[in-house]
């Protein structure tokens, strides 16, 4: 479930994403310990999605993803099953995005804007290859579905993305 609804939903027995716009969940930055409470409610947490965009200075994505592993640690520290969600924009991200992740455990990501963007595509494609080359996951969790990505023996499951889905922009 998209973080945008955990206020509002009455159903617990799932976890929760943030393969949403930044500014949704720009608000547990602001004030991390105000959300303990309600995101313990569910069953996992995956890490929220601080964009990293390939034209973005490369402070600014380590400044974005220092924030993901941060709310994750501080989440983890109050007994809650936390999901790391990889991210990462160009080669030179690599390290930072990758490097800290456990390996053989389950793992997050999104394909939410990648279809239909060659450069992007290609990015997401070249991320992916090193991510599974260092981290070698034994789950990924698949946020907007299957773009043709050969993930070995690796299990994945996939999640469609609801939003894009009614639009009739899925695959």
């Amino acid at each position: 479930m998209a973080f945008d609804y955990a206020k509002t939903t009455d159903k617990f027995d799932c976890g929760i994403h943030f393969f949403v716009d930044d500014y949704q969940f720009e608000r547990l930055w602001a004030a991390p310990k105000k959300y303990i409470d309600l995101l313990k409610k569910f069953d996992c947490v995956l890490t929220p999605d601080f964009s990293l965009y390939m034209d973005m200075p490369l402070p600014m994505q380590q400044w974005n993803e220092y924030r993901r592993r941060a709310l994750g640690n501080l989440w983890q520290r109050h007994g809650m099953k936390v999901i790391p969600t990889l991210s990462w924009s160009v080669k030179s991200s690599y390290p930072f995005c990758f490097d800290g992740i456990p390996h053989n455990a389950t793992v997050a990501v999104s394909t939410v804007g990648v279809k239909g963007d060659k450069a992007a595509l290609e990015a997401w494609t070249n991320g992916m290859c090193e991510a599974m080359r260092v981290i070698t996951p034994k789950r990924v969790l698949l946020y907007g579905g299957d773009i043709g990505f050969d993930f070995g023996s690796c299990d994945v499951v996939e999640y469609a993305n609801s939003v894009t889905e009614r639009m009739g922009h899925g695959r």
